[in-house]
């Protein structure tokens, strides 16, 4: 029988450009990697909000490793969050509950 990956996101992986795109209408990105431990405890944290937001694997995408990496002064930490109006790295509780009041202000019903 195979475990499931605790640090393997469920949720469906999107585009770079597909994340932009939902940034722009003011949804909430989140660019993750397999096996970040960081990534895992901000989808358990979310909960159900977890699905509104968009999510991008940096390890499929060449675009959306490029673009964390312009944010986060060259290095790819994840997770990063991106909203139209911020970014930030979500490796904390309080940047969790920060995540989890903008995909609520969001109202991105995905």
């Amino acid at each position: 029988m195979f475990k499931k990956d605790p640090t393997r996101s469920a949720r469906p992986a999107v585009s770079h450009a597909e994340a932009a795109r939902h940034v722009e209408e003011g949804g909430v990105a989140v660019y993750w990697r397999p096996g970040c431990p960081f990534c895992g405890m901000l989808e358990r944290g979310l909960g159900a909000a977890a699905g509104q937001a968009v999510w991008t694997n940096i390890w499929e995408d060449q675009d959306a490793l490029a673009f964390v990496e312009s944010l986060n002064d060259g290095n790819a930490t994840v997770p990063t969050v991106v909203t139209r109006d911020e970014h930030f790295v979500a490796a904390s509780p309080a940047r969790i509950a920060a995540t989890k009041a903008l995909i609520a202000e969001s109202g991105s019903t995905r």
